[in-house]
């Protein structure tokens, strides 16, 4: 297992039809899509092993993880390095400093599980593993500022929004803006959140 807490737990993505399977029903949802990849750009199971599987060979700096509550698997979530990635894909987020510092992506694939505040959960065991296990500084995020439910989730685990990114993302047709949100290790306090 990856990172354990309570009722959450995350683990790797397998390179297995199973766990395909899986992000291929989520990422043809119409509804997860309309918050995460957009609702024109599905992703059907042969697109979801092209997409996914040099990351999860490790041809990819990205970490690609599911995650279950009450061992059921509901969500994707994934985290990189800013540093291990290209320098075209590190001056998206408009960072002076990469060093140390991660960025992470996620989604309840799963909508009956959504505003349950399992969102919160599975990123404050992803933030706690990524400051204690991988030493990081900082950890970054950038959801769309019109997803109000995920910056509502980010701010409750200790982001804050550091700047406006504008036509960041293309999304269903048009660049939309979004938020660069951080967390800084020496202001999160992890006393009730702890990864095995």
């Amino acid at each position: 297992m990856h990172i354990q807490k309570g009722e959450i737990s995350i683990r790797l993505m397998q390179d297995d039809n199973y766990d395909y399977e899986l992000m291929a029903k989520w990422l043809t949802d119409a509804q997860v899509l309309e918050f995460y990849e957009g609702r024109d750009n599905p992703f059907p199971l042969e697109r979801i092993i092209e997409t996914y599987k040099p990351m999860i060979k490790g041809d990819e700096p990205v970490v690609a993880c599911l995650f279950s509550y009450e061992n059921i698997p509901i969500g994707y979530l994934q985290y990189c390095k800013l540093n291990d990635l290209s320098e075209t894909d590190r001056q998206l987020y408009h960072l002076d400093q990469t060093d140390r510092v991660y960025g992470i992506d996620l989604f309840i694939g799963e909508t009956d599980y959504w505003n349950k505040g399992i969102g919160t959960k599975i990123l404050s065991a992803v933030i706690n593993y990524l400051f204690e296990q991988r030493q990081a500084h900082k950890i970054v995020i950038d959801p769309h500022v019109g997803n109000p439910r995920a910056i509502r989730c980010y701010e409750k685990c200790g982001f804050v929004k550091v700047k406006l990114l504008p036509a960041h993302e293309l999304h269903e047709g048009e660049y939309l803006d979004s938020w660069l949100m951080a967390i800084e290790q020496k202001n999160y306090n992890s006393s009730n959140l702890h990864s095995s």
